[in-house]
């Protein structure tokens, strides 16, 4: 039985990163604007966020973008493009902006990444759904400390080793090698991050100035409000929602897409 979402107080405004370059898959275009099942990698992850409970899309794309103009999009709420940085981080604060110009009063972010193309909808229902818990815990704060959001992730169940590249001396000989285990890592309480990742829009304006103005790197908004000691909530997310980060991953997204991840 499918789920109800119920939305929060505030509106929920979607944003979705896909300025980068992808040179980790190594392909002759951004990853994102690969075809696999009929579409490519970006439409297929708008089409997820086709929900009532979201009211709009950002998208932030390369300066020089060539690709997005052409693409069909099905989103039945408007679409709004903008210019994204060098580092992902800075297009989440360029997209971030672009909502507050819009925007009267504070509101709901929600991120996604642009390689993210099987997020299940029950995922997405879960996560809004404790956005709303989170909303209604952070009006009643009375000072405690409630999350400042929410974010889908997995635990981690692979067996994690720490390396280190550098080969050692007597093993010098050994060139095939990609790694040198220096110990293996206790994966409990591990989670792998994922996106969506939702925040409040001034919280999210506050926390991105302050990563920037302390000349920070962060690889998620997640990590940024870390740093500023505020907690956020882990929904457990499905494995089906990878990342399309090296080129055999293309067929594992092909599949799920064929049989309709994301849809249900």
């Amino acid at each position: 039985m499918k789920q109800t979402i119920c939305p929060p107080k505030l509106p929920i405004h979607a944003l979705i990163v896909s300025a980068g370059r992808g040179s980790r898959f190594g392909a002759d275009m951004p990853k994102q604007y690969l075809s696999v099942a009929g579409q490519t990698v970006l439409e297929h992850g708008v089409a997820c966020l086709n929900t009532p409970a979201i009211a709009d899309l950002t998208l932030v794309v390369a300066k020089d973008d060539a690709f997005v103009s052409s693409l069909d999009f099905c989103f039945d709420k408007p679409i709004y493009l903008t210019d994204g940085g060098a580092e992902r981080f800075l297009s989440v604060k360029a997209g971030v902006d672009d909502i507050a110009r819009r925007v009267v009063g504070d509101a709901w972010v929600l991120i996604h990444d642009g390689a993210r193309p099987c997020l299940p909808a029950d995922d997405l229902r879960r996560l809004i759904a404790v956005v709303c818990i989170v909303e209604q815990k952070q009006r009643q704060a009375n000072g405690e400390n409630h999350p400042v959001g929410a974010i889908l992730a997995t635990p981690v169940v692979d067996t994690l080793k720490f390396a280190r590249t550098q080969n050692p001396t007597s093993l010098s000989d050994c060139e095939c090698a990609d790694g040198w285990i220096c110990r293996t890592v206790d994966r409990h309480q591990l989670w792998q991050a994922q996106t969506p990742q939702v925040f409040r829009l001034h919280a999210l304006q506050a926390m991105l100035d302050t990563v920037i103005a302390d000349g920070l790197m962060i690889t998620d908004e997640a990590s940024g409000f870390e740093r500023l000691g505020q907690s956020v909530a882990l929904v457990q997310g499905s494995r089906m929602n990878m990342k399309l980060t090296y080129p055999d991953d293309l067929a594992l997204i092909e599949l799920m897409l064929q049989y309709g991840v994301g849809q249900t």
